[in-house]
């Protein structure tokens, strides 16, 4: 039992569930009308992916060892207190990463391509580089973060380059700025202590609070938008103005004391908002889907 603990904390099991929903939500979003729905097509979209990103969340954990060990909060993770060994996570990796791939390939080449694009942008670019050498490394790391709703649209769609999938991307990508850096402003110390210019380290408070909140507000305006890219209607468009209203409430109180428990409100509501806008999308796009099949 001590050995699953452990692997599941390599593969990041509770980040891996967020991307499952987000998969979930795109696949449901970017269902055809017309199609047949094929439970087993969903199937293996989840199932692939969630093999992809544990197998690219494990690597990361082997790739930052020496860093893990330098934050307090990292320090028990499997690897650097020694749950696990090198060769315990390199097997895990190899395994999780052939057995998504090879799932993802059973669904299409696009597929596969995206899963490729989204661990070497992750693993390599923004863990080796972006991450180590840039202040501003979340907003191109919110590239393979956003990867996962776009495949789950483009699996059941078809298309990669749709337009509703590619909202959908957009929505992913600019919600992650105001989650990581909420979260980089309250461990900074750690950060430092790891060796990462995060904004917070290098900028301060007060910079990464403005960043905070510009892109918080250019998120709630595109959740405001999705009428242009997707056929949703009122009962969207109510849950995303009460939850934008909620946003901007809870950004207003975190702006005013960064550094009080006022930060975590904020994180988790803007958590929440993304299944919120994400779920109501679903929840009208199958209701039209409802009512089509009811009148023939």
């Amino acid at each position: 039992m001590a050995k699953f603990s452990a692997y599941a904390e390599l593969s990041k099991s509770g980040i891996v569930t967020l991307v499952l929903i987000s998969v979930l939500g795109g696949y449901l979003a970017g269902h055809p009308l017309e199609a047949p729905f094929e439970p087993g097509r969903l199937l293996v979209t989840l199932v692939g992916i969630l093999f992809l990103a544990s197998g690219s969340s494990a690597l990361n954990q082997i790739q930052e060892v020496p860093r893990d060990k330098a934050m307090p909060r990292t320090a028990q993770r499997p690897l650097p207190s020694g749950r696990l060994t090198l060769r315990e996570a390199w097997t895990f990796v190899a395994s999780c990463l052939t057995a998504g791939l090879g799932l993802l390939a059973l669904l299409g080449a696009a597929q596969v391509w995206l899963g490729i694009l989204a661990v070497v942008s992750y693993n390599g670019l923004y863990t080796l580089w972006w991450k180590r050498h840039w202040s501003y490394a979340a907003i191109p790391g919110a590239i393979p973060g956003a990867l996962p709703i776009l495949m789950g649209y483009a699996a059941a769609d078809g298309s990669v380059l749709t337009r509703g999938g590619l909202y959908l991307f957009a929505l992913l990508f600019f919600w992650q700025m105001p989650h990581f850096w909420v979260l980089a402003l309250k461990y900074r110390q750690d950060y430092e202590q790891g060796g990462f210019p995060t904004l917070a380290v290098t900028h301060g408070a007060g910079p990464t609070v403005t960043q905070i909140g510009i892109w918080c507000l250019a998120y709630i305006a595109l959740s405001l938008a999705a009428p242009l890219f997707l056929q949703v209607h009122t009962l969207y468009l109510l849950i995303t103005l009460a939850m934008g209203g909620k946003l901007l409430w809870e950004l207003r109180a975190f702006a005013q004391a960064p550094e009080s428990r006022k930060w975590l409100h904020f994180f988790l509501w803007v958590n929440f908002s993304l299944i919120a806008y994400v779920g109501a999308a679903v929840v009208d796009l199958w209701g039209v889907y409802f009512r089509a099949w009811l009148t023939g």
